[in-house]
C-alpha cells in the first residue's frame, strides 16, 4: 500500500503492515474502551491494540524545497476506529492482535463531540442501518429537543431513525401522546414498548432483524432492559434511576456490539448514556434539509443565504406561522441555529 496525499501540506502514514499481507485476518470490532478493542474474525475473538501509524500524520513542509522534509508529526487526540468498523487485523498469538488497517466504512456513524473542544468529534459506532431512538414516557421525562437533534443527525448520516419509548406501562401523558404524533406523521416508525407488560418487544425485534442498530438515549430510560427482552443472552446490567437526582446511573460506559440471534441476523449497538448532544458543524452548516418538513419551501425564500430564523421573505417561516410546519418543530430548529424563534416573537407582537 503506498501513501496518499491529503494536500499539498498533509501525508497520511499508511506504511505496509509488519508482516505479509496473507497473515492478515479481517474482522469487525465489537467492543472498545482506553485503546484496547475486541475484534471477531475468522481466527475467533481477538484483543487488539492499534499499530502507531493509524493514529500519526505526517506535516511536509510548503515549498518545493522542503517538500519533501518532515516538519511535525501529529498525533491524533482519538484513534481512527470505532465499533462497528471492519478491520484487518495482524494476529500475534495467545488470542491478541495489533490492527494494521482499516477496510472502507460503510453505512452510517454515530458521533459525537468531545466535552474536551480539543479533542474534537468522538465516533461512537459505525456501520449503522438504523438509529433506535429511546425516550421513556417518564423517569426520567422525555425532552424532545433532544429528540430532533437525534433525528437531525440521522437524516444527515442518511440512516433509519426508528422512536422507541419505554415504560408505557407507567402510562402515556397526553401531550407526549400529541407531540409524539407529529414525527409519526413525518414518516418516522414509533415503537411503545415496556419491559413490564412485553408491549412492543416483538415489534421492535423484527424491525432489527439483519440490520446493525444502535440504540441512543439518556441514561435510565431503560436502554439496557430492553436489550436484554429482545435478546436475552446479552445479560446486560441493569441500572436504577437514582432516587436522590432522578437522573440514570451510567449502566453503559463504553460502546458494544451484540449480535442478534435469529434466522436473519444483525447486530444491536447499546450506547452510554448521553444528556446533551452538540451537533457537528456539517450537520449545522446544512441544519435546514435534516427536517423533511421544511424541504417543500427550501430554494423559496427572498433570500438565497436565508437561515429560516428572522429573515424576510422566508418561505419556511410563513409555511410555520400558516401551521403548514409545526410550531414547536420550528422552534426547537431555531435553537438549534442558536436563534430565538420568529414565531415567538410574532406572537409577542400580536399579544
Amino acid at each position: 500500500m503506498g501513501k496518499t496525499y491529503r494536500d499539498k501540506q498533509h501525508l497520511l502514514v499508511e506504511d505496509e503492515p509488519e508482516g505479509p499481507l496473507a497473515e492478515l485476518a479481517e474482522g469487525l470490532i465489537v467492543d472498545g474502551s482506553r485503546g484496547m478493542y475486541r475484534v471477531e474474525t475468522e481466527l475467533g475473538p481477538l484483543t487488539c491494540t492499534i499499530r502507531g501509524k493509524l493514529r500519526k500524520e505526517l506535516i511536509y513542509g510548503e515549498s518545493r524545497a522542503t517538500l519533501r522534509s518532515v516538519r511535525k508529526v501529529n498525533v491524533k487526540p482519538h484513534d481512527p476506529v470505532a465499533v462497528g468498523d471492519r478491520v484487518r487485523v495482524l494476529p500475534t498469538g495467545h488470542g491478541v492482535g495489533v490492527i494494521e488497517e482499516v477496510v472502507a466504512r460503510a453505512g452510517g456513524a454515530f458521533s459525537r463531540r468531545d466535552p474536551d473542544p480539543k479533542q474534537g468529534r468522538l465516533t461512537t459506532v459505525a456501520g449503522l442501518d438504523q438509529m433506535v431512538l429511546v425516550f421513556a414516557t417518564r423517569d426520567p421525562e422525555p425532552h424532545l429537543g433532544l429528540l430532533d437533534r437525534f433525528l437531525a443527525v440521522a437524516e444527515a448520516q442518511q440512516t433509519q431513525a426508528i422512536i422507541c419509548v419505554t415504560k408505557a406501562d407507567l402510562g402515556v401523558p397526553a401531550w407526549l401522546a400529541e407531540r409524539l404524533d407529529v414525527y409519526r406523521r413525518l414518516g418516522y416508525p414509533i415503537v411503545w414498548t415496556s419491559i413490564a407488560t412485553g408491549q412492543g418487544v416483538d415489534e421492535l425485534r423484527a424491525l432489527l432483524a439483519g440490520k446493525t442498530s444502535a440504540f441512543l438515549g439518556k441514561s435510565g430510560v431503560g436502554k439496557s432492559s430492553l436489550l436484554n427482552a429482545i435478546e436475552p443472552a446479552l445479560e446486560q446490567r441493569v441500572s436504577a434511576i437514582s432516587a436522590a437526582t432522578g437522573k440514570g446511573r451510567h449502566t453503559t460506559t463504553s460502546t458494544r456490539l451484540f449480535p442478534l440471534g435469529g434466522p436473519s441476523g444483525g447486530y444491536i449497538a447499546d450506547t452510554a448514556g448521553i444528556r446533551a448532544l452538540g451537533l457537528e458543524r456539517e450537520v449545522e452548516a446544512d441544519l435546514d434539509h435534516y427536517f423533511r418538513e421544511f424541504r417543500p419551501y427550501l430554494g423559496a425564500c427572498a433570500l438565497a443565504d436565508c437561515t429560516h430564523t428572522h429573515e424576510p421573505g422566508c418561505a419556511v417561516y410563513a409555511a410555520a406561522r400558516a401551521g403548514e410546519i409545526d410550531a414547536e418543530r420550528y422552534d426547537s430548529y431555531c435553537r438549534m441555529r442558536g436563534a430565538a424563534s420568529a414565531l415567538d416573537a410574532a406572537y409577542d407582537d400580536a399579544g
